[in-house]
């Protein structure tokens, strides 16, 4: 088992397919599905299942791409620290974000870093806190924003601001009598909230069990689009900082309404400090803080310092 042959895995398992994968590759199919072959012969075990529309995982290929991502990044860390040259740092960062928070942030950090490291690449990956706190903690990324991730040994945590939550749907299918909405009023609504614990449901929970009331969303969505889709139609709620609504809310699609009493969530740097640190990761977390301050202070967003 070598590195070539361990890439070649991983880019086939993320595209699953062979052709794709070989094309992204840039070398011929067959030479892909031979390296495949001669590695499945190696550990006794069929890493990819096929079908009529590509590959998926086995149990065993899952095991292999889990601890492959982090050894190539670690490789592509390490190549990037010794050939350091003029133009500064060099490598890949894996940056895992909420999909609010990436709406301001993921354009910011690009041209900073372009403009600072253009010999640094990044890779960004979205999800929900509960899923992002996982991909930390087996290394799959290596710098991630959470909302109030709960506290844990070996975590460095930075926090970064306060954004205040809303309760989100379609325009005119709700009706508010005064400034704030109150708490109680959304366990009447069909909200469509993730699954698992996450920051979301967390607040409701703890809410909920504070006020001795059950609480049970009609649908739980790990996809932001699908939720987003839901509230345009009028089939759900949900809850959200202004970076998961703001295109939608500009159109005229949807309103907001904030909570009362007001509720925030703080988003929180996080850094893995069991796992293999580069000084790349430093680096590029004092640019992360450094462009959410500005565009906390420039007004683009709308959220409170910690």
């Amino acid at each position: 088992m070598d590195l070539r042959t361990l890439r070649y895995f991983q880019v086939v398992a993320e595209c699953g397919s062979y052709s794709r994968g070989a094309e992204l590759l840039r070398i011929s199919q067959p030479a892909v599905s031979r390296a495949v072959r001669l590695l499945e012969e190696e550990l006794g075990r069929a890493v990819f299942q096929r079908n009529g529309h590509g590959v998926t995982l086995t149990d065993p290929g899952r095991v292999l791409l889990e601890r492959a991502q982090s050894i190539l990044r670690q490789i592509d860390q390490l190549k990037g620290e010794i050939t350091e040259g003029d133009e500064g740092p060099s490598g890949t960062i894996a940056i895992a974000l909420p999909p609010a928070a990436g709406h301001f942030l993921a354009p910011a950090l690009v041209a900073r870093m372009r403009r600072d490291f253009p010999a640094v690449s990044l890779k960004f990956v979205g999800g929900f806190s509960g899923y992002i706190h996982e991909w930390l903690i087996r290394g799959h990324v290596d710098v991630a924003c959470l909302h109030d991730p709960p506290p844990q040994r070996g975590f460095e945590t930075t926090p970064l601001l306060r954004e205040e939550v809303f309760l989100v749907g379609k325009r005119g299918s709700l009706h508010s009598d005064g400034p704030g909405l109150p708490m109680a009023r959304l366990l009447e609504l069909p909200l469509a909230l993730p699954s698992g614990m996450n920051a979301t449901r967390r607040l409701l929970n703890g809410w909920a069990g504070a006020n001795g009331v059950w609480f049970q969303p009609r649908v739980e969505v790990d996809d932001h689009m699908i939720t987003r889709a839901l509230i345009r139609r009028g089939e759900a709620f949900s809850l959200l900082t202004r970076g998961a609504f703001a295109d939608d809310l500009a159109h005229g699609e949807i309103e907001a309404f904030s909570l009362q009493p007001p509720i925030y969530w703080t988003l929180t740097l996080v850094t893995c400090l069991r796992s293999p640190r580069s000084p790349l990761i430093d680096v590029f977390s004092q640019r992360l803080i450094a462009v959410t301050q500005e565009l906390r202070e420039s007004g683009v967003w709308r959220a409170e310092p910690v």
